[in-house]
């Protein structure tokens, strides 16, 4: 197959999110309420973390009152939004509702089945080895298995091996993992150097999330063309 184009993913993602950008802020309503708790103490979580980090006495942090409930809000809400949006991408405007919850039992299992699976291998060899460029190469191949998530969201089998080349694997790996980093990092040091509000850090975290998962349907839509093809 012909390597994913980089250039032209990022075109056509920034394409798709102004020609359906109501219908993204539709499907983005429910995760949005049903995230607004957890996003409401996420500052002290942070900070917890923060004192974990530090070394202090764990017996002295006191955790936010329905943590627990609230991140699984919190997921859920994610969730929904991520297959909303690969739906989006894929099926067209007519295949998601924004007040609709995903409520397939089947298709929740898969997901989070996925999501730690993938947690799971990239951040264990990191743990065990206290090496955390690790997490970067596992990163790198499993990449292709993140296209799972769009066949979850379309009701289709998963496939766990993908007749992907090196170059397409390494642009895959750039546009989901390299890319976003780079752009939060860079906008992050900016704010930091030019004293801009600290919510204009949270947009772009937004931003560069929805484009994630726009790219990622795109890159799964050109693969899928392309083996259709050969």
């Amino acid at each position: 197959m012909n390597a994913l184009p980089i250039y032209k993913i990022m075109l056509a993602s920034v394409a798709f999110s102004l020609t359906n950008w109501k219908k993204i802020l539709e499907v983005s309503i429910l995760p949005v309420l049903i995230s607004i708790p957890f996003l409401a103490i996420l500052p002290d979580i942070l900070s917890i973390m923060n004192s974990v980090f530090s070394n202090k006495e764990v017996a002295d942090i006191q955790l936010p009152d329905n943590m627990m409930i609230y991140l699984l809000l919190f997921f859920y809400g994610y969730l929904t939004l991520s297959i909303n949006m690969y739906r989006l991408v894929i099926l067209g405007q007519n295949s998601v509702s924004g007040i609709v919850p995903v409520l397939n039992f089947n298709k929740i299992i898969r997901f989070v089945a996925l999501t730690l699976f993938i947690g799971l291998v990239t951040m264990a060899p990191v743990i065990i080895s206290g090496i955390a460029f690790l997490q970067l190469i596992m990163y790198f191949l499993i990449i292709p298995i993140t296209l799972n998530f769009i066949n979850i969201a379309i009701d289709q089998p998963s496939r766990y091996k993908r007749n992907l080349n090196f170059i397409s694997q390494a642009n895959l790996f750039f546009l989901q993992i390299v890319l976003p980093a780079l752009a939060d990092m860079i906008f992050s040091f900016l704010v930091s150097l030019t004293g801009l509000p600290d919510i204009l850090g949270w947009v772009v975290k937004a931003i560069v999330f929805y484009w994630t998962l726009i790219s990622l349907a795109l890159c799964y839509q050109l693969i899928v063309k392309q083996n259709a093809k050969a």
